[in-house]
């Protein structure tokens, strides 16, 4: 006979709509670690658990996985002499609103209105709540939905076999739809460049976790990798409040910063600073194009080396004036490796126009293969030097010009144009996989 087992984690309320917050490190220890990702908005979260239980097989509910695809869920034991039989779902049709129908409710709008009361369902699309008053609500009127009372009936539970009564620890990993973080920067240009670098965290989910160990990932994540997350946790192990934010490790291809212990709240979000240097620059013009037919504008653009590594993100640009700085534009700059050349266009110059030209593209069983024409033509009355930066996938295999720097993710020209002047750049590349 399968007995019910007491997990010894406070139960964490529903909630369809939140944000992050990050309130500083903490020293103490920390059970939960949530990886975030800035290329896919997912969050993984492994939590250790100490459940008691009776000898022989165990009910273990997991009333924060109400709602969640239990396929994406693992549980591992970390002690001996405890087994996992499976995870299963009951009373539940998967959808969080119809979990909680008939429990007692509370609703924040977008107005700042407050609605509590029991939870009826959904009629005509809107959410029925009869509290005070019967309301009829529509869902994008709503901030948050939390259930107040679950009544101790998980719909989700753990069944554990378990050689002999006692304590057990045991790890559980999952996943929470939504949750990301980005990069937000602000430029400001003077007699030098100064970047200022800021991590975005966000999460509109159903969690909310204390004393959590926060792991950041920079880069182009393949989430089907189940190693993937293996890995990072591994790592958190070494002492997260040890390496400073600001200096990610590299593992394989991607850069992991370490929050160190903080709580992560509902109905909160936060900016939080990392990055901070300064650079000399350069004045040019920049021509941005990809691997499809357009004509594009050349832009004002300054360029400089970066300090540190730069995960993808968007950049507000300043120019100091002796009256303040003036917000002069905004761009998106790519995933850029410490001690690369930056380019980010300031402003339209219409004496300039760049288009591309899609001369062949085949594909074919494990390769993808460009030729590129590029035509620049100068309308005004001064001699311009133009960088061209034609983003793709691979390598390049002939060129009309010398390049002045390849990357895997793109390849720059540099070409000068007298007034009235066109010139043609021709190239062609393939990408093997």
């Amino acid at each position: 006979m399968r007995k019910k087992a007491i997990a010894a984690v406070g139960g964490i309320a529903l909630i369809i709509l939140a944000v992050f917050s990050f309130q500083g490190e903490k020293a103490s220890m920390s059970d939960t670690t949530v990886v975030l990702y800035n290329s896919a908005k997912i969050g993984v979260v492994e939590k250790v658990m100490e459940v008691e239980l009776d000898g022989g097989m165990n009910d273990v509910p997991l009333e924060e996985l109400a709602g969640l695809d239990i396929a994406e869920v693992t549980i591992r034991p970390l002690d001996e002499g405890v087994k996992v039989l499976g995870v299963f779902s009951k009373g539940s049709t998967g959808d969080v609103y119809s979990a909680n129908v008939g429990s007692e409710v509370e609703v924040k709008l977008r107005s700042g209105d407050t609605v509590t009361g029991k939870f009826l369902g959904f009629k005509n699309g809107k959410i029925a709540i009869e509290g005070d008053g019967y309301y009829l609500i529509n869902p994008s009127e709503v901030v948050y939905f939390k259930a107040k009372n679950l009544e101790g009936k998980a719909s989700v539970y753990a069944v554990l076999q378990a050689e002999e009564a006692g304590k057990y620890n045991v790890s559980i990993v999952y996943r929470v739809s939504n949750m990301s973080w980005e990069s937000r920067y602000k430029l400001y240009i003077g007699d030098k460049a100064r970047l200022y670098g800021y991590m975005v965290l966000n999460n509109p989910t159903a969690q909310e976790f204390k004393d959590a160990k926060v792991l950041l990932v920079a880069g182009d994540v393949q989430l089907y990798q189940a190693t993937q997350p293996r890995v990072l946790y591994t790592l958190a192990e070494k002492g997260t409040d040890q390496i400073e934010v600001g200096q990610p490790e590299k593992i394989e291809a991607f850069y992991l910063y370490k929050l160190g212990v903080v709580d992560l709240n509902p109905a909160s979000k936060m900016m939080y600073p990392y990055i901070n240097f300064e650079a000399p620059f350069e004045r040019e013009y920049l021509y941005e194009s990809w691997p499809y037919s357009k004509e594009g504008p050349v832009y004002e653009s300054i360029s400089f080396r970066t300090e540190k590594v730069l995960p993808a993100g968007i950049v507000e640009i300043y120019r100091e004036t002796g009256d303040g700085n003036l917000l002069v534009g905004e761009r998106a700059i790519e995933h850029t490796p410490k001690g690369e050349m930056l380019r980010i266009g300031i402003g339209r110059d219409y004496d300039l126009k760049g288009t591309t030209t899609v001369l062949d593209q085949r594909n074919g069983e494990g390769y993808t293969y460009y030729k590129i024409k590029i035509t620049l033509e100068n309308f005004g009355n001064e001699t311009k030097t133009v960088v061209v930066r034609h983003h793709k996938w691979g390598k390049l295999l002939t060129s009309s010009i010398q390049p002045i720097e390849e990357t895997a993710n793109y390849i720059d020209f540099r070409v000068t144009l007298k007034p009235g002047e066109k010139k043609e750049i021709v190239f062609d590349y393939e990408n093997r996989y």
